[in-house]
């Protein structure tokens, strides 16, 4: 599929020498691999902020009445 994308000048130079440097082949290939790396971040920017969801509702949850013995055990068990 094709598309056309208008760029800074900024950013063409900077298109211009990755494909210099000899790392890409054409600018396309530079382009789709920054998108990728885009995409890569978005990834893990939407992780992190599960991950602190999770440790927030944790921390708001209180304290547990089992003991770390019971909750290993009922953790065994759920992953059994």
């Amino acid at each position: 599929m094709q598309m056309n994308v208008s760029l800074t000048p900024e950013l063409h130079e900077i298109v211009q020498r990755k494909v210099k440097s000899g790392l890409y082949s054409n600018a396309s290939e530079v382009i789709r691999d920054s998108i990728r790396n885009l995409d890569k971040e978005d990834q893990k920017e939407k992780a992190w902020n599960a991950l602190n969801t999770l440790l927030d509702d944790a921390s708001n949850s209180g304290r547990s009445t089992n003991s770390i013995d019971d909750i290993v055990k009922n953790s065994i068990k759920k992953n059994a």
